[in-house]
């Protein structure tokens, strides 16, 4: 077992290793530059649904990959991975262009979703720190987010002075290099492989046996379709809202020495950056509130919460006060309850197991996301977004109902 200095050491390249991986510079514009080439509503979510389907159909075969490989050398290949999208992203042109940049952009994400949290998880066992997951996950996250945060801002820097949006992705390769050689810094047993030789047959069964092992569990499997379905929910309709704080700032001037597209440009910097910043010290401290509420209750409670904000904006759309505040709620939302569905899901899973377990419901997320990113777009573009909202606010709403329901009978 290490030292408290080697342990506390490891949490911080941890901590770190999510900071460098949310210096992604175009997020607050990725749909900004979307719209600026041309693509509609229902082209933003089939690109989306692109992205899902490479994540679904590789999630579990990458997390299975992961505990028979090791960890540390599929972390490294996702990053090779997202570097190839983000070129492609600087290079492409167009809807098919953004369709193949999509692809490795998916590649990377299936290969690292739930791998690195199995890493930390596997670190605490071996050190035997058993009751601090959410702890020490809601440290990591809000280092995930401190870094979006000031990505954001140093965005603002980088909007203002390049030549065009897409010059962002050039930028973000920086930082995933500096990931790629802290990630080989990590211990040498986060990279203890099962099996070092490629069998195709046990590998097929090693995948079947996974879904088994989720699926043989009433509690596992409740767990990984509510984090699924939660998670599904925020990412699907999250960057719907950006358009709406774009067109209605799009009239706003504090900067009288800029052009109204640029005001919007650093207006969302900002944006991105204070939601981010918030989101930090939620994640940071979600731990706290099982002090006071029951784990069950935040966890349960946040469907209706979510729900109810995202009523709330469909019926106030052309507030901008009411746009921001929603989309600051839905990111604290998230934040305070995804470190709790993680240690639960850690807890209640065999330790061999949590790389393909957390695969999976990363793979039934992406599933969700693929098959209604693309409604809702079609939707948004057809109807408005303001019955996108109302849609997803009442389903929200549904589930929390249907599941109070059910646990009280």
């Amino acid at each position: 077992m290490n030292s408290t200095k080697e342990i506390k050491n490891q949490i911080m390249k941890f901590s770190f290793y999510g900071f460098l991986k949310n210096l992604r510079f175009f997020d607050p514009y990725l749909y900004l530059y979307f719209i600026e080439s041309g693509l509609e509503y229902t082209e933003i979510g089939l690109l989306l649904a692109v992205r899902e389907m490479i994540i679904y159909l590789f999630e579990i075969p990458s997390g299975v990959l992961a505990d028979r490989f090791g960890k540390k050398t599929e972390l490294i290949i996702s990053f090779m991975f997202y570097i190839v999208s983000f070129i492609l992203f600087y290079l492409g042109d167009g809807f098919i262009d953004y369709i193949v940049a999509m692809v490795f952009f998916g590649f990377g994400e299936a290969f690292r979703s739930g791998t690195h949290k199995a890493m930390i998880m596997a670190y605490l066992d071996k050190n035997d720190i058993k009751d601090s997951k959410s702890k020490v996950y809601g440290k990591t996250r809000s280092f995930s987010l401190v870094g979006s945060t000031i990505s954001s801002l140093i965005s603002i820097i980088f909007i203002m002075t390049l030549p065009n949006l897409s010059w962002l992705f050039i930028i973000a390769i920086i930082p995933y290099i500096l990931d790629m050689i802290l990630i080989l810094t990590y211990p040498s047993f986060l990279n203890e492989r099962i099996d070092s030789r490629f069998n195709l047959k046990e590998f097929l069964k090693e995948n079947v046996r996974a879904i088994k092992y989720v699926m043989s569990s009433k509690n596992i499997r409740n767990l990984l379709i509510g984090s699924a379905s939660y998670n599904a929910g925020f990412k699907s309709i999250k960057d719907y809202i950006q358009p709406l704080i774009v067109s209605i700032t799009l009239s706003v001037v504090l900067f009288n020495s800029y052009s109204a597209e640029d005001n919007t440009n650093m207006y969302l910097g900002i944006i991105y950056s204070v939601i981010y910043l918030i989101s930090a010290i939620a994640t940071y401290n979600s731990h706290k509130l099982t002090k006071y509420i029951k784990r069950e209750k935040i966890v349960t409670f946040m469907w209706i919460l979510s729900g109810l904000s995202l009523i709330i904006l469909a019926m106030f759309i052309n507030n901008l006060a009411v746009i921001l505040g929603v989309f600051l709620l839905l990111y604290i939302f998230l934040n305070i309850r995804k470190p709790l569905v993680i240690e639960k899901i850690g807890n209640s899973v065999d330790s061999q197991k949590r790389a393909s377990v957390l695969s999976i419901e990363s793979q039934f997320t992406s599933l969700l996301i693929a098959f209604f990113a693309p409604l809702l777009g079609l939707i948004a573009d057809v109807y408005s977004i303001k019955l996108m909202l109302m849609i997803v606010g009442i389903t929200m709403t549904g589930i929390f109902i249907i599941s109070h329901y059910n646990r009280d009978n």
